[in-house]
């Protein structure tokens, strides 16, 4: 310590480098709070935003070029979408990490979100049903079911924005200790 504040010039490096140790240890409690809350909540957000984004489109594509390949295909990524809302509210262990952290609102947001997508897939198995059966009811089952899977798109995006401020606040609350 002595030696840093010797001379003025060597006053100037001490405090770029206590300023650089403040930074790292910001980015470190930065690091693990992102550990704790958004690696949890990251992929239960994201894959069934992208699964919802994908089936929509593939439904899209099949109804514009009137090709049932594309329109079975967006079914069925809409039904695997359902099935893994369902898997991550089963197994995701989602429940323990509300509790753990903080983030509850966060956390029972992409449950109930999660709950929704898993109702999706089981009105896209029987869009799928009656698609293949070239049923009279198909056009207004789809019509709904799309709908349905756009506002829980919205429904993911909002949640995915709590999770992100929750995020900010518990940083914040870091720095200030």
């Amino acid at each position: 310590m002595k030696y840093f504040g010797s001379k003025n010039k060597d006053i100037k490096v001490y405090h770029h480098f206590k300023k650089l140790l403040r930074q790292i240890r910001t980015f470190a409690s930065a690091i693990n709070v992102l550990k704790m809350t958004n690696g949890n909540l990251y992929l239960p957000t994201v894959l069934p935003q992208w699964g919802i984004f994908a089936g929509v489109v593939l439904l899209t594509v099949g109804y514009i070029d009137k090709k049932e390949i594309w329109t079975r295909l967006g079914w069925i990524v809409l039904i695997i979408t359902g099935f893994s809302g369902l898997y991550f509210n089963l197994f995701g262990n989602l429940n323990g990490l509300g509790e753990m952290n903080g983030p509850a609102t966060a956390v029972s947001l992409v449950v109930s979100t999660g709950w929704q997508a898993t109702a999706g897939g089981v009105l896209a198995g029987i869009a799928l049903i009656l698609f293949q059966y070239k049923a009279k009811r198909y056009p207004i089952l789809a019509i709904l079911t799309l709908i349905y899977f756009v506002l829980i798109f919205f429904l993911y995006t909002q949640v995915a924005g709590i999770s992100g401020k929750t995020i900010k606040a518990e940083i914040k609350s870091e720095q200030k200790k």
